[in-house]
């Protein structure tokens, strides 16, 4: 497995120490078992601590992945050949410049992209590449719900991974070997949202219990932030505190910092994703005081292993220090209470030891879309390539794109794990865009286009999967994978040809559907049952056997065979058709047209002896149940709409005006085609089915 870690430079830093921690990790765990071989380079902008990079042996790129320009996009193609030429599995961004470049790297490629969320990111447009990951590693349950909340991150996709210490570098001094020091110290970046001043402030009293305390303010100030630090020593200044509080700089050495000190300070005053510092002064036995902010909270369980005060409240930060310094015995407890934290949840193999169980599963988790909104007729016909996706990807979460109103039938297909619905406007652009966005969220590797229209085109490409399949016709250009398409192709050999991009072939090409479980609603007649379907659809009225044949065949089918009941099936566009029908009989026929819910037709047509129907939806559902089935063919091309199957027989008059795919006959309100299908020859197919 090899793992592409990018991030903006390697400066100091806890994102970059961890760099380092996981890389090292891996590499000493090879070392020392056989297990599958982890490999880790790194891509980053340059910094301080490449030559610790080079020393270790581990691979480092430098490309100016930080920079917050529309240029930087230059980078994907150099990207892309690092990851061909490195053979990357995964990349791991950890930072949002380098997440944008190597989220668009990765597609179209076998590399998985998943990121770190490091903090509460507010600019939600430039932020939200972070939510994309296929999963999204958090430091702590606040970044966890901030990407929840405010990102629509999936609970699916977010792992809590807490940031680790080093036990082998931060060692343990028990508090009577430090409280001869007169150091407190904070640790952190200068910025106002860390609270300096409220610790000046609180420090005043300090100094009058005890003259010769130090305050020392580990960290540095980017440029935007030297008026926050110019104020900072005006404070001091002000509280004649220059004796005694020190602003230090920049220190590599964390570890030595916080082996010389008496108590650590936390006062920053907004949500903190995490608080490493906190758990290194535990690592090492010092006294914290932190404010109740983010991940401070989620680390401290106050007044046990260290206290918790209100942010930006100088008194409470004055009484919390004031209460170590004068209680040696509550001191120890805490920090004794507090390594002991440490050594359970923040150790560097259980938490880097989580991350390689991320990396783990996400080569092993695969999650497919696969779009078919319509019509009925074609999700019965896309059935088997749905079983044959799972069949060839087991363990993946396989996904189905449909419309709402044909969820009933296929709710409990068990060859999917999800069903996602549209309505029928779809098709809007603004419609388009908010599902194209929340499907980015959910992070597929594959988008299987078996619909190919334009919509759904647009949909694949903006939704951004590693890879899209499906056919090169109308915008199919969009996708990553296309083939062109061949009109000569039937239903099956059409989608198998897509299915053949993913190294797919059908076993066999025949319509399946599976046993439906649950009673009807409906009582049918204990009888042998004839089904007419009396029309295709209410746009298609070219397709529909005239309501006179229809009659004669029914008179026919009583005379004939008796001891059959014919049942007319419809939907709720056919009641008026099934009306005309039943009123024509002084005899009772069983008319369920518009009486049957999605949910139930396969069960109703699973009970038919014999079925007839013109080319639409039930023809392919009564294939698929292995129901013997008629069907009555005009304007479409019966080569092109059918499957090979058993006791399947089709009715086509073949005139110069045949195959014509227009929704209404030119030559009259009924199609001569169809016309022309005599209610007797379809009455000696019946009697040739349910008689032999």
């Amino acid at each position: 497995m090899r793992i592409m870690q990018i991030l903006p430079k390697m400066n100091i830093g806890g994102v970059e120490r961890g760099v380092i921690d996981l890389s090292l990790f891996f590499k000493r765990k090879v070392a020392a078992s056989s297990e599958e071989k982890i490999e880790n380079i790194v891509v980053s902008g340059g910094g301080r601590l490449i030559p610790q990079l080079e020393l270790e042996g581990i691979t480092h790129y430098k490309l100016d992945v930080y920079k917050k320009s529309i240029t930087s996009l230059l980078l994907i193609p150099k990207l892309r050949r690092i990851i061909k030429k490195e053979k990357i599995d995964i990349i791991h961004a950890r930072s949002r410049v380098p997440g944008w470049l190597s989220f668009f790297a990765t597609r179209n490629t076998k590399a998985h992209f998943i990121t770190t969320a490091h903090g509460v990111y507010k600019n939600k447009y430039f932020s939200s590449v972070m939510g994309w990951g296929k999963y999204v590693i958090c430091p702590s349950k606040v970044v966890a719900r901030h990407m929840k909340n405010n990102f629509r991150v999936p609970d699916d996709k977010i792992i809590i991974i807490n940031r680790w210490v080093d036990l082998n570098k931060f060692k343990f001094i028990d508090y009577g070997e430090r409280k001869e020091s007169n150091n407190i110290v904070s640790i952190g970046r200068l910025s106002a949202s860390k609270g300096y001043e409220h610790l000046i402030k609180a420090f005043k009293k300090i100094v009058r219990y005890n003259p010769y305390m130090k305050l020392k303010i580990i960290g540095s100030a980017d440029k935007s932030k030297i008026k926050y630090l110019n104020y900072l020593k005006t404070l001091v200044r002000r509280y004649s505190l220059n004796y005694n509080v020190e602003f230090v700089g920049f220190k590599e050495d964390v570890e030595r910092v916080l082996e010389n000190a008496r108590i650590l300070v936390a006062p920053s005053v907004i949500e903190e994703s995490f608080g490493r510092v906190i758990v290194e002064a535990f690592a090492c036995g010092v006294p914290v005081i932190a404010t109740k902010v983010g991940g401070y909270e989620e680390i401290i369980e106050d007044g046990k292993d260290a206290l918790l005060v209100e942010p930006g409240n100088s008194e409470e930060i004055t009484e919390s220090i004031l209460k170590i310094l004068k209680d040696d015995n509550y001191a120890q407890d805490m920090v004794t209470a507090g390594r002991k934290k440490v050594e359970t949840m923040y150790t560097l193999d259980k938490c880097l030891g989580k991350t390689e169980d991320v990396y783990r599963l996400t080569l092993e988790t695969m999650r497919i879309l696969v779009i078919k909104l319509s019509s009925l007729g074609d999700i019965i016909l896309a059935i088997p390539s749905l079983k044959e996706l799972r069949n060839h990807f087991p363990q993946a979460q396989i996904s189905l794109l449909t419309l709402k109103k044909y969820h009933p039938i296929i709710h409990d297909c068990p060859y999917i794990d999800d069903i996602i619905t549209l309505d029928d406007n779809y098709k809007k652009i603004k419609n388009i865009l908010n599902i194209s966005k929340n499907f980015r969220l959910k992070s597929f590797d594959y988008i299987i286009d078996l619909q190919n229209n334009r919509a759904s085109h647009i949909i694949s490409f903006l939704t951004m999967p590693r890879c899209s399949f499906g056919y090169s016709l109308r915008w199919g250009n969009l996708l990553t994978n296309k083939i062109k398409y061949d009109y000569r192709d039937g239903p099956l050999d059409s989608q198998e040809r897509v299915l053949n991009l993913l190294g797919i072939k059908f076993k066999e090409k025949k319509l399946i559907f599976w046993e439906k479980k649950g009673g009807i609603s409906i009582i049918l007649p204990d009888t042998g049952l004839i089904g007419i379907n009396v029309s295709a659809s209410k746009r298609w009225h070219s397709k529909n056997w005239p309501y006179k044949n229809i009659i004669k065949l029914i008179d026919l089918i009583s005379k004939n065979l008796p001891n059959y009941k014919v049942v007319l099936l419809g939907d709720k566009d056919s009641i008026a058709a099934g009306d005309i029908i039943e009123k024509s009989f002084n005899y009772n026929i069983c008319n369920l047209c518009g009486k049957t819910t999605l949910r139930e037709l396969p069960q109703v047509i699973k009970k038919l002896k014999v079925f007839i129907t013109p080319d639409t939806a039930t023809m392919h559902l009564s294939c698929a149940l292995n129901i013997p089935t008629i069907a009555l063919f005009g304007p479409t091309d019966p080569i092109r709409h059918t499957v090979d199957c058993e006791n399947f027989y089709v009715f086509c008059k073949k005139l110069s005006c045949s195959f014509c795919y227009q929704s209404k006959c030119k030559l009259g309100d009924d199609s001569l085609c169809l016309l022309n299908i005599s209610p007797q020859q379809v009455l000696n197919k019946i009697k040739e089915i349910v008689l032999k």
